[in-house]
């Protein structure tokens, strides 16, 4: 076999083992399932990956390269606070509302967190922390500007982000699969916005 149809096989693999954790969870998935989905044979399978295990610590790991690393960047420092959050909020809620990849990862966490708690604490790591760091930092820079006043960075930077999620992610998460309108979307950014600034504004 050669590398390319070895690389496209393994991608096969992963893509229909995410969709196989995202639905079954770890303990309903099975090789047998991956396998089937992913259209090879299971000898195929377990050559790429020894047991369920190993796969679903590596469908996490590549899972966390397609959630979206845009979010809260440092040169929105630049901006004044008031237009700095709206475009952190509209990111948010396009990430929540239209990324499958936040959704799937949650699923996944849930699913085989019990069995693999390092797992589920990367995808925390690399995902909720970091992302909630990156705001925090943002707030803190505005905040010495005088343009906020936030006394906890830290619970300020959670709420905004849970803000975002309002009417949002749960149904994602726990009901349909259909991605959010744009319109829902940028509306929820806005009220999340607005009640933010009524709070923390300076």
């Amino acid at each position: 076999m050669s590398g390319a149809v070895k690389a496209r096989k393994h991608e096969a693999i992963l893509s229909a083992a995410t969709r196989v954790f995202v639905r079954e969870g770890f303990d309903g998935a099975s090789m047998e399932q991956v396998a089937r989905e992913a259209k090879v044979a299971k000898p195929t399978l377990y050559n790429h990956f020894p047991d369920k295990g190993a796969l679903y610590v590596t469908v996490v790991e590549n899972a966390l390269k397609n959630v979206n690393n845009e979010i809260a960047k440092p040169r929105l420092a630049e901006l004044p606070a008031r237009q700095g959050l709206l475009v952190v909020a509209n990111q948010l809620t396009d990430l929540f509302g239209r990324h499958d990849s936040a959704v799937h990862l949650c699923r996944i966490a849930v699913g085989g967190g019990g069995r693999f708690p390092l797992a589920t604490a990367t995808i925390m790591d690399a995902g909720p922390r970091r992302g909630t760091e990156k705001i925090r930092v943002l707030l803190r820079v505005w905040c010495g500007r005088g343009e906020l006043t936030v006394d906890d960075e830290q619970i300020a930077a959670q709420q905004l982000v849970e803000l975002c999620k309002v009417s949002i992610f749960d149904n994602r998460l726990f009901g349909s699969h259909e991605k959010v309108p744009v319109a829902q979307c940028e509306r929820v950014a806005r009220a999340a916005h607005d009640t933010f600034m009524a709070r923390y504004g300076a």
